[in-house]
Order: C-alpha cells, then structure tokens, then sequence
C-alpha cells in the first residue's frame, strides 16, 4: 500500500492521468482522495454508473440570441454545466467502466484535450479514473483501447488489508484488527478474499465492537469460516490445515507464523515431534521457534536429543544454516562434541 501512495503522490503532483485498476473496497477511491485533500487540489469526483453526459459532462443546452456574421439575430445553443466543473484541477472518474458510451465520449475528450464539448477547461490538469477488472463476479464492460491509452499510468491496487488502519484510523480495538488481518490472510481462500474486500473487513470489525454478531456482516452468499474469525478475536491461535506428517515438512512457513501469534500451534508441534522424532531434522526451524521450555522438554527424549546433536555438530563444522541450532543447544548445556 505505502508504494502505491509513494506512486499516485508523484502522478498527482506532476499532472498525470492515472488509471486504477482494483477489487471493490481495496481503497482506490479513498487514496485518490485523500491525496488530493493533501495537495489542496480541487477535485471533482464523478460516479461514473449514474453520470448523465448532459446535465453532468457536456451541459445542459439552453437557447440564447446570437448575432451571426451576417449580423443577423439567430437562436444559438449555450451548454450550462456545474461550475466545479470548470474550478477542478483534477477530474475523478469512479468505476470508470460502468459508465454509458456517451459519457465515455466525452472522457476521452477531457483526458485528451483538457475540453468539453470543444470548449476548454483552463483550470483542469489531469484526469483520473478507477476501475474493478474485467472478472466473472463483476457485471463491467472492459474500455475502448483508445480511452485506456490516453492515461499515462496504469496502476494496479491490490487487496492490502491493514491493522494499523482498522486499529487507528477506524478505531477498532487492536487484538480485533489483528485478528481481522490474521483471518484474511491465512484463513480465506483467494475466491473469498475476493468476496470479502477489506472495506467489508473494516465493515465486520466496527459492527463487532457495537455488539453485531459476524455473520450479519456478510452477505448471505458468502460462506466464510466465522468460527476461525471469533476464535482469532479470542487469542486463541487455529491452523487451517490438520497437522500431519506431511504438512509439518510443507508447511513450515505458515506454522511458524503462525506459532509466532500464539501457543496453541507451538504446543501441538511440540506433541507431533515427540511423537515423530524422525521429522526433527526437517522440522528444525520449528523446534527453534519455541519458548526455551518447550525445547527443553523436547530435549528430554534421547532420540530427539541425538537427532539436534548431530545437526548441531554439521552447524560448527561449516553448515551456517544449522549454526542457530548449535548455538542454541550449547546454550541449552547440551554437549554437541
């Protein structure tokens, strides 16, 4: 997230047109405008699915007298159109490709020749617009060629969500932010995390903290694993996998993130390594990111101590990947000689 702010921060303030490209509620609006209110640059915004091209864009047309060359008086048409329209320094176009052809027309105009309807608008210096990809769950139309190519830069926002926004930005409590973070990341599967957006997330969380019970927080589409969720705002760390032989070898980045966020997950380790001590030579990370008390208890099993001595010994004869280990178990007043 912090790169992309680094980017729109340098488009914005070098007048370039920018094109955002993101799921719904991963805060493409909310950056744009945020940034905007930060540079003092008058921004009008546009939702583009209920744009009128006339009363919004181009004008409404209303007759007026007109002398021709000829001298003559003729009625002629004057376009009347917001006049924060005309103040704007920057034009923002939200979901862009939900927008009538006729409004599209008139975007390309603006994007490409800072005019409406030929009449220029002097004060304006860049457009902006954002947009949800061309995927299965949205009912979009993808954008003409030419209208894309006239934006300078293209940017794709992901999905991000942050603790440190839902904790101080939004003032949800901070074990629940984590806890939201927590559940996203590594309980959802990429079709959910879709469904669920972080704006949704953010939504679960402030309801939680008023009393709202989770599942009135989705829609009733979305079947989502709620009970890991409460179980994650209770402290109480789950795995989304069963721990078995094979994923204790596999898996071994998401256990020791997880063994990082609570004890439950370091305990259960420790149980399958007592009782599978011929996985101690694959699963040595694991054994080092425990408390001191369970790798003493560990320890006590002569099979698992031989196992981490003779891994030790590698570590002070040149394997740097098992120095930690041996450093450890000397510190332990385990002899590895």
């Amino acid at each position: 997230m912090k790169k992309n702010l680094n980017i729109i921060h340098t488009c914005m303030t070098q007048g370039l047109n920018v094109l955002l490209c993101g799921y719904h509620g991963v805060g493409k609006t909310q950056m744009v405008l945020d940034e905007a209110g930060k540079l003092k640059l008058p921004l009008k915004y546009y939702s583009s699915a209920t744009l009128d091209p006339w009363a919004d864009i181009v004008g409404i047309p209303v007759p007026i007298d007109g002398k021709s060359s000829d001298g003559i008086i003729r009625k002629q048409l004057n376009f009347i159109r917001p006049c924060d329209v005309e103040q704007a320094e920057i034009i923002f176009l939200d979901e862009l490709n939900r927008a009538h052809p006729k409004v599209l027309n008139a975007v390309l105009e603006a994007i490409q020749f800072h005019s409406i309807n030929g009449e220029p608008l002097l004060n304006l210096r860049m457009v902006w617009a954002a947009i949800n990809p061309p995927d299965d769950i949205y009912q979009v139309n993808q954008l003409d060629p030419v209208l894309v190519d006239r934006f300078h830069v293209h940017l794709e926002v992901p999905a991000e969500p942050s603790v440190d926004y839902y904790a101080n930005k939004v003032g949800i409590p901070l074990h629940i932010a984590k806890a939201l973070v927590l559940w996203w990341n590594r309980d959802l599967d990429d079709n959910l995390r879709k469904l669920i957006s972080p704006r949704r997330l953010e939504y679960i969380g402030t309801n939680y903290t008023k009393g709202v019970e989770l599942r009135y927080s989705l829609p009733p589409s979305v079947k989502a694993p709620l009970q890991h969720l409460l179980r994650r705002i209770d402290r109480v760390t789950i795995l989304p996998f069963e721990l078995t032989r094979g994923t204790m070898v596999d898996r071994q980045p998401e256990i020791l993130s997880e063994i990082n966020e609570g004890a439950e997950v370091m305990l259960a380790v420790s149980e399958r390594l007592l009782a599978w001590p011929d996985l101690i030579p694959r699963c040595v990370n694991l054994f080092l990111a425990m408390t001191s008390d369970l790798q003493a208890r560990l320890v006590t099993d002569t099979r698992i101590r031989t196992s981490l001595a003779n891994l030790a010994r590698e570590g002070r004869n040149g394997n740097r990947d098992l120095r930690p280990l041996a450093d450890r178990l000397v510190a332990m007043g385990i002899s590895i000689k």
